[in-house]
């Protein structure tokens, strides 16, 4: 039996709220640089799973008209994959895919959107690393999680930051109560 809003498979219930259909979690849905990551990293999960990641990775042309079993196919799977990153993405960004005529251009769009390796970004990832502190309501693994999320983001535009670095980081960002020991 399942609840208002909820969604039963398997016998286990899910809040229909925070699902979408392929079982991505919207609040994992791709929202810029801050979790590209592992917006990709989950989503290539998924397109593995339905057996359609080829589609991401390289630009799958379109079977010949001739060849109609073929081409439904084709067209079956890249309705497909298109619904799954717009799904994963979101709202906001669905505006930046319009027009972007097969599953590849999609993902290549916002790979470059939000992994390029620019110097401004660069430098804002890095003022952003020195820059966070430990907030009131903060427990200490989440807010070394923040470490870890930046650390990530730097890695992805090639900046590596040294463990001794990171760890006077996390220590400088902790309240001066905490300064003692």
């Amino acid at each position: 039996m399942s609840f208002a809003g909820e969604i039963e498979f398997a016998g286990t219930f899910f809040k229909a709220s925070r699902m979408s259909f392929y079982g991505l979690r919207l609040e994992y849905a791709l929202e810029g640089s801050s979790n590209c990551i592992a917006w990709k990293d989950r989503m290539d999960a998924v397109l593995q799973d339905n057996g359609l990641n080829e589609f991401i990775d390289k630009d799958i042309p379109k079977p010949p008209i001739t060849n109609a079993q073929d081409l439904a196919e084709w067209r079956k799977c890249v309705a497909k994959v298109r619904r799954i990153i717009l799904e994963g993405v979101r709202d906001h960004f669905v505006s930046n895919l319009h027009g972007k005529d097969t599953p590849y251009a999609m993902w290549q769009h916002l790979i470059d959107l939000f992994q390029n390796n620019s110097d401004h970004k660069t430098l804002a990832l890095k003022d952003k690393l020195q820059k966070i502190k430990i907030k009131k309501g903060d427990i200490i693994p989440q807010y070394l999680s923040k470490f870890a999320q930046c650390q990530d983001e730097l890695g992805s535009v090639g900046i590596t930051v040294a463990k001794d670095d990171l760890v006077i980081l996390e220590l400088v960002g902790l309240p001066e109560s905490w300064h003692n020991y």
